[in-house]
């Protein structure tokens, strides 16, 4: 199925705003929810074949990218506070990534859930001045953040890293 352009509203079929406001719609737009549930579980997996010690790793790693995300929304069409909050956050998930590997693997765990508690805050972004960020991605990454986040917790008491 092809893509499905939006127009900005006011925006004629032809004309010039047309090629610079369209959006594409992706199929995570589409169906947040049902593309989060699978993109959460699907990164569960390798952790049933990794090392206990790999497994962190990888935890470590993609929390890093997913804390990231807002860091880049905010470089494209944020302020400089928003900036410096989203770069700031990402920090703190980083070293909590790190106290997950050198510390108590329940950093982990336990950052992906308060990260989806920070997709939340997004979602109120009026009154807590945050980057705006596209309403479809919110519900898609806290399914995928408390999906991870609760996953870890259950593959981890399997496999001994808990």
């Amino acid at each position: 199925m092809p893509h499905r352009v939006r127009r900005a509203h006011g925006c004629p079929p032809t004309g010039p705003c047309c090629a610079r406001l369209a959006i594409v719609d992706s199929i995570f737009a589409r169906y947040p929810i049902a593309t989060g549930i699978v993109i959460g579980v699907v990164s569960l997996v390798p952790h049933f074949f990794l090392s206990p010690a790999m497994s962190l790793a990888f935890a470590a790693v993609l929390l890093g990218i997913v804390a990231g995300v807002y860091f880049g929304f905010a470089v494209m069409k944020g302020s400089n506070f928003q900036q410096q909050v989203e770069f700031n956050v990402a920090s703190l998930f980083g070293i909590a990534a790190l106290l997950g590997i050198g510390a108590s693997p329940w950093f982990l765990p336990a950052s992906y859930l308060a990260h989806g508690l920070w997709d939340f805050a997004h979602h109120n972004r009026a009154s807590l001045q945050l980057v705006s960020i596209p309403q479809w991605y919110i519900p898609w990454c806290v399914v995928i953040d408390v999906i991870i986040g609760f996953g870890l917790i259950v593959v981890w008491h399997w496999n001994g890293v808990l």
